[in-house]
């Protein structure tokens, strides 16, 4: 018995996407190219400080001097590493954790109470207590950020692998004697690549995120610029708001950390709505009265 595959409607993604997609990958080339388009080293001091933009200095210079337009290109390489490393690690421990609680025989009791325990703990309190005791690092930063971004995506592919594995396809595959693993590649996997591209997507969004937040507070690492670490040391310059300097200064990291986010939001979106013909259904009926029930 062959697995039925599902009827997808022609889909054709919005404007909003495309753009999207272009802001992604215009962000991703600067950060690719950073030590090419950053007119100076991100630390050198190369003006007066806090001065203007200008012709010299695009984005102006933050309190030290340093060419803000620089600091901006090398935060975005760091940023998006930390989100794409993070969000790569996390889905793939979701997909490893939900398909072992099915199948995994004597460890999915262990898996199962590991993942109820980290969905129960807040991220952010942990998370700054994490940082706060392995120390300043992108490694030690990544590894926190994958810990405890697997959980609630875990619990997603346990569902989608448990009701794939009541199919009749696969109790024929298994009556014909084939391996579990042949049976989780062939079976099991297609079904998780929707779900787990999503969540890999919405994992980088959280991701850079959260890493600017620990930034923002002073829990980054100083010795790697992302713009987190730029947005600290704007807000911790007492006339950041007594004149313009916030706006060369803290609006262009917090610009791009918005852009960003929504960019891979519209993606995300729009990628779930290709991937999932109920979903491309629902989006072409008119819109009606949605009733709420309490």
């Amino acid at each position: 018995m062959t697995r039925p595959t599902a009827v997808r409607h022609r889909f054709r993604p919005r404007a909003a996407t495309w753009i999207a997609a272009g802001a992604l990958l215009a962000a991703a080339g600067a950060a690719a190219l950073a030590g090419v388009l950053a007119p100076y080293p991100p630390r050198a001091v190369v003006g007066t400080p806090a001065a203007p933009p200008s012709a010299a200095h695009r984005l102006g210079t933050n309190d030290l001097g340093q060419d803000l337009l620089s600091l901006w290109l090398h935060g975005a390489r760091v940023s998006l590493a930390v989100g794409f490393t993070a969000a790569f690690l996390s889905t793939t421990a979701s997909g490893l954790v939900g398909i072992l609680t099915v199948v995994g025989g004597k460890y999915r009791a262990v898996l199962l109470a590991v993942t109820d325990v980290l969905l129960a703990i807040p991220h952010l309190p942990v998370m700054v207590l994490l940082v706060a005791l392995l120390g300043p690092g992108l490694l030690h930063l990544v590894a926190a950020l994958t810990l405890l971004g697997w959980p609630a995506y875990a619990r997603v592919v346990r569902t989608l692998v448990a009701t794939t594995m009541e199919q009749d396809y696969v109790e024929a595959a298994r009556a014909v004697g084939a391996p579990g693993a042949r049976i989780v590649r062939t079976c099991i996997v297609p079904v998780l690549l929707p779900v787990l591209w999503t969540k890999f997507l919405l994992t980088v969004r959280w991701a850079i995120l959260m890493e600017a937040t620990l930034a923002l507070l002073g829990l980054g690492d100083p010795r790697q610029v992302s713009w987190g670490l730029i947005l600290h040391t704007a807000f911790t310059y007492p006339l950041l708001f007594t004149g313009p300097a916030w706006s060369w200064w803290a609006a262009p990291p917090a610009l791009a950390l918005a852009g960003i986010t929504l960019a891979l939001s519209v993606i995300g979106r729009d990628f779930e709505l290709w991937m999932n013909p109920a979903a491309q259904a629902a989006g072409r009926q008119e819109p009606g009265p949605r009733v709420v029930n309490s």
